[in-house]
């Protein structure tokens, strides 16, 4: 008769540990999983993380980040603004929805790969990455030169994706590179030193399109987590407008191996809410493209097929 009490107590103290197990359990599950890139970029999403129920996990592309998203794996996710386009075409892109931006001043930004010390004037005979011709990036560091006085004239210059360039310096391919200011951050991260900077450039050509109003990154998330995704934007924006830039630079640092200092002087990305019209721009603006490159193609050919 005694042990009954005990056997009791027991029982009950292992109902309770069980069911206190499921609801951690469930908990897990219900947390909002969103992925991203890391970086700088992530400034609001560090900044909101710990007001939010979420489960961040930290992807090496946002490619990656894309797939899982239509997989179910993720429920939330920024993906490269560039690469939504081609991901809309995929099965399974009507299942999500954009809730938000991450924007970025485009900044016409030379960098000089690392052990590289040169002044404006002594770059004639180096070889300089730049997107176009006819870029306004480009212009704009031309301009600025001739404004200073420095003769640029004997640079060569290697035309190439944006995205090549960072690479291209550390091959040593190129010597520099006039790169959109969302890269300056990696490009001190790896050693690189920059020369130059405007943050003043006036965006409206195909390197620096104006339609899509600077956004580097675009927040995805899936169409049945939309209310939980809607709250864990609005706390981003939240603590972005509560913080300070240097609060959100020291975020940045304290969630990444960017030290705060390469941060400084740099300014901070912007998250914002935005919805599917943005994705409808992208794709309209990836379609122009296609169909001009297209077009040219045919008249190459015609040219070729008169000859």
């Amino acid at each position: 008769m005694v042990k009954k009490p005990i056997f009791i107590f027991t029982l009950f103290f292992s109902m309770a540990l069980f069911l206190t197990a499921c609801g951690t359990n469930n908990a897990q599950k219900n947390l909002l999983k969103v992925g991203h890139g890391g970086g700088y970029l992530s400034a609001a999403l560090y900044a909101a993380k710990d007001e939010s129920a979420i489960d961040i996990q930290q992807f090496h592309s946002t490619s990656d980040i894309a797939y899982a998203l239509l997989s179910g794996t993720l429920d939330a996710g920024f993906v490269e603004a560039g690469r939504l386009a081609a991901l809309a075409a995929l099965d399974g892109f009507d299942r999500l929805t954009v809730i938000g931006k991450v924007t970025y001043p485009y900044g016409a930004t030379l960098v000089l790969r690392k052990g590289l010390n040169v002044r404006l004037h002594e770059l004639g005979g180096l070889t300089v990455a730049a997107s176009e011709p006819g870029c306004k990036l480009l212009e704009e560091f031309a301009a600025d030169t001739e404004r200073l006085g420095a003769d640029i004239s004997g640079v060569k210059y290697e035309y190439m994706a944006f995205d090549a360039m960072l690479p291209a310096l550390e091959a040593g391919v190129a010597d520099g590179a006039v790169i959109r200011g969302s890269y300056a951050v990696v490009a001190l991260q790896e050693g690189h030193s920059i020369l130059y900077q405007n943050w003043d450039v006036e965006p409206g050509d195909e390197c620096c399109p104006a339609i899509i109003d600077q956004a580097v990154l675009v927040m995805l998330a899936r169409r049945d987590r939309l209310e939980a995704a809607q709250s864990l934007a609005d706390a981003m924006t939240s603590a972005q407008g509560r913080l300070s830039p240097d609060e959100l630079r020291r975020a940045v640092a304290d969630n990444t191996v960017i030290p705060f200092e390469v941060l400084q002087g740099q300014p901070v990305p912007e998250f914002s809410f935005a919805d599917d019209e943005l994705a409808e721009i992208f794709i309209e603006s990836a379609n122009e493209h296609h169909n001009d490159g297209h077009r040219d193609d045919e008249h190459h050919d015609g040219d070729e097929h008169d000859e």
